[in-house]
């Protein structure tokens, strides 16, 4: 391995100016809301920190976990110590077997792997990964504590602690984030890597749609200090209902508890951000990862899998399948009639993916090859852009090939592969 400062240099700030754009636009933007928050503090003439958290106090949330969070079903929970933080972890499988790191994302927890954890104990030593600042593990308060070089380091130190030379790592949404920068400061300690839905980092901030609850004007609302926390707080239930929509269709079969059925899966979202600290670490990732950017020319050598959904409304599609110019080797595969948690509402094929991509199995879908025309940007190649015509990329090393198949362009998205 590098040195730490060298594999810690792919990481760069953002120029001063765009700093300063940001926190302008923080507070232009949310200048109103300082002012209802100031004006109820006046009036109240109490302390305004006092008053704001006496204002939002809920009573309608889980005062323990669900016991499908504490059991071992899924797993046994287990604690690394790192310096001042201790992190809390599931795992499962022998401890014989390459190890498999899963990294959730936002709002979410480890048992946001709750189908792919059964799934992958076949073949791995499976660890499902509360990060820091989420659920069990430890919620340090200070912002500095969540920069992308402490978040990598800290991890490169959970992996030394639990004797992981190497793993593979899934990461989903913020956990995928966390995951692409790991890979590129650490590769040495990177098998392969998927990412779930989340494009790059340096696709991630500037190509985010308006219609997804964590667009520009949240991560700008989100620099504020402690109000955000509050306010999340207050509309937590509504932010996790819409965020974990899909959970309340859910029915799990728990192993261990003569077939259990489980349905109120809800629960463990609601438990695991039910105080105002519960928001604080989360928040503190984004307060800082939206100034950072991988050094321009940075390419991950591992295989890398890219999975989402068609019908993502969090992240834009073509940031998604862009990210495959930051990877080697890669396969891109995208999910119809999916959303932005594809390992959750659509658990059967992303697991039959996934366990292909990691175990080394080709993929039985070959892309059909036919005449090319010519290529018109990234959404041309994906659609076509004529009649019913859709376009398959397959990376060849370095090289890109086009290659057709006919389908329809909107409701049969094709998936991008690497040639077996």
């Amino acid at each position: 391995m590098g040195s730490q400062k060298r594999d810690y240099d792919v990481l760069e700030i953002v120029p001063k100016w765009e700093i300063a754009k940001i926190y302008l636009r923080c507070l232009l933007a949310n200048f109103t809301i300082l002012l209802k928050w100031l004006y109820e503090s006046v009036k109240c003439k109490v302390n305004p920190t006092a008053i704001m958290r006496r204002t939002i106090e809920r009573t309608d949330f889980p005062n323990k976990p669900p016991i499908f969070m504490t059991d071992t079903n899924l797993g046994r929970h287990s604690y690394v110590k790192l310096e001042n933080t201790k992190l809390h972890f599931v795992e499962a499988g022998s401890r014989s077997n390459p190890i498999v790191l899963l990294l959730h994302g936002f709002p979410d927890c480890w048992f946001g792997w709750r189908y792919q954890i059964p799934e992958l104990t076949h073949y791995f030593h499976v660890i499902a990964l509360d990060l820091k600042g989420f659920n069990d593990s430890d919620k340090p308060h200070w912002r500095f504590e969540y920069t992308p070089k402490k978040v990598c380091e800290d991890l490169r130190k959970f992996l030394i602690a639990i004797s992981a030379k190497s793993v593979s790592i899934i990461g989903h949404d913020l956990g995928a984030t966390i995951g692409w920068l790991f890979a590129h400061t650490n590769p040495e300690m990177v098998d392969k890597f998927v990412s779930v839905s989340t494009p790059h980092p340096n696709l991630l901030w500037d190509n985010l749609p308006k219609s997804s609850p964590f667009n520009r004007n949240w991560l700008e609302f989100v620099q504020l200090p402690m109000l955000p926390e509050m306010e999340l707080k207050h509309t937590a239930d509504k932010l996790l209902r819409r965020c974990h929509s899909h959970v309340t269709k859910e029915k799990l079969y728990l192993s261990g508890t003569n077939g259990t059925l489980t349905n109120n899966l809800m629960e463990a979202y609601l438990y695991s951000f039910c105080q105002t600290d519960d928001w604080r670490g989360p928040l503190n990732y984004y307060r800082n990862f939206l100034f950072y950017r991988v050094r321009d020319g940075e390419i991950l050598q591992c295989p890398c899998l890219i999975i989402t959904g068609n019908d993502d409304r969090f992240y834009k599609l073509e940031s998604v399948v862009k990210s495959s110019e930051f990877c080697e080797n890669f396969i891109i595969k995208i999910i119809e009639q999916c959303g932005r948690a594809p390992h959750q509402e659509m658990a059967a094929e992303f697991n039959s993916t996934l366990l292909k991509f990691l175990i080394g199995k080709k993929f039985s879908q070959k892309p059909t090859e036919v005449q090319p025309t010519q290529a018109r940007g990234l959404v041309g190649r994906m659609f076509g852009g004529i009649g019913t015509v859709a376009n398959n990329t397959v990376k060849l090393g370095n090289n890109l090939r086009e290659t057709y198949a006919f389908a329809n362009p909107l409701s049969n998205v094709p998936n991008f592969m690497i040639k077996g």
